[in-house]
């Protein structure tokens, strides 16, 4: 019996493992190929930061989500929201006005909340609450070689192709990853958890009441507010500072990549002795990093430098944030508990992204891109006092 659950744990493993690895493969695909083609046809922040918003706009709708993430079948809707995927991207072929993409990028956007939503829930149904972490970290671990392989592919395809190509290849790796999650098996509990009405109140109550949960959440959204700044910055900082193509946006998100892969095995080789808060303060400690070195940058090869300390950051803070919460969670309310957390998470992001265009108005890009790290290590020093605040009381 124990040789059977380990087998089909290691199966569970690869195979989300897999799926993840597609499907993260097929999302940077089209960011970045978008991303670029729309600098290039428009060379506006303001664009590229309405394509950011675009991404974030389903905040408004995550909140609803997460009763259907626990109620249904968590495999059978992660095959649907890829076969839905699959589709726009098939929208997108046929028309691909700034007004379709952003239209598209909602729809995407809002299929891969719920996604984050469910793949969370379902990771914590398919593995014990003790092999969490090392699940997570090993996931995290091949997801990271997506972001490796995929920028540099959609640069090269940039170069020498239209969007197009990047459109039918995510179309394409969105089918497969689908097929993918047929095959995954549940063990630990059973595959529906429902939530009564008279229960859901007393669901959000255990979560307002829950202060470790709490605590998480409000610096992860400090956190994603700061990505929000800092991610329409990035085209512009290399064109216009570092007096670079556009294409290089795509080599750096590669090379960010290799810094997510290096966190990944070092989460991995130190796996019993790190805490996830301790994965979130350094997260929070090199995304500080990150920003001061791509803002002092004069050459694209500091910026890679920077883009390193970015992706490292990459892995450590969504991994600690949403595997702390993981933890703390009640198995029967993942859902719920993941999409009021992203719910907010996203709007702060969503706030940074929409103020940026105007702060730039105001402040040097690179006086900016300073500011955001001292948001971060304040961050960074406020959640680790927290935690002990709450180991120590």
């Amino acid at each position: 019996m124990k040789n059977t659950e380990l087998y089909q744990n290691g199966r569970n493993l690869g195979l989300i493992s897999l799926a993840k690895f597609l499907s993260g493969f097929a999302s940077y695909i089209y960011d970045i190929g978008v991303v670029i083609y729309l600098f290039q046809e428009t060379e506006s922040v303001t664009v590229i930061g309405g394509f950011f918003v675009a991404q974030l706009l389903p905040a408004f709708l995550i909140l609803v989500i997460g009763g259907i993430i626990d109620k249904y079948n968590k495999k059978v809707l992660m095959i649907i929201s890829n076969i839905v995927k699959a589709v726009l991207m098939a929208c997108l072929l046929i028309n691909r006005d700034i007004w379709c993409i952003y239209a598209v990028t909602f729809g995407m956007n809002l299929i891969l909340e719920f996604e984050g939503s469910t793949i969370s829930a379902l990771i914590a149904n398919v593995f014990a609450k003790g092999h969490l972490f090392k699940a997570a970290s090993v996931i995290n671990f091949v997801d990271s070689f997506s972001m490796i392989a995929a920028p540099l592919c959609a640069s090269v395809l940039a170069l020498y192709f239209r969007v197009d190509i990047n459109l039918v290849l995510s179309c394409a790796l969105y089918m497969v990853t689908a097929f993918s999650y047929g095959f995954i098996t549940f063990i630990h509990v059973p595959q529906d958890s429902y939530i009564d009405g008279d229960k859901k109140l007393k669901v959000y109550m255990n979560l307002v009441r829950n202060k470790r949960i709490l605590g998480t959440v409000f610096f992860w959204n400090i956190f994603m507010f700061c990505i929000g700044l800092a991610s329409p910055l990035e085209v512009s900082m290399i064109e216009e500072k570092l007096q670079m193509p556009s294409q290089w946006y795509g080599i750096g998100n590669a090379v960010e990549g290799m810094g997510m892969l290096v966190a990944s095995a070092f989460v991995l080789g130190k796996i019993r002795k790190l805490r996830p808060s301790t994965v979130i303060v350094l997260g929070l400690i090199c995304a500080a990093m990150s920003q001061i070195v791509i803002g002092i940058s004069g050459n694209i090869w500091v910026y890679f430098l920077g883009a390193v300390l970015g992706g490292i950051t990459a892995t450590f803070c969504p991994l600690g944030f949403k595997t702390e919460i993981q933890m703390e969670a009640e198995p029967e309310s993942v859902g719920r508990t993941f999409a009021v957390s992203r719910f907010f998470i996203l709007l702060s992001r969503m706030g940074g992204s929409l103020i940026v265009g105007q702060m730039l108005k105001l402040w040097n890009i690179r006086m900016l891109y300073l500011g955001i790290a001292g948001i971060l290590i304040a961050a960074a020093a406020g959640y680790g006092r927290y935690i002990c605040c709450l180991l120590y009381t």
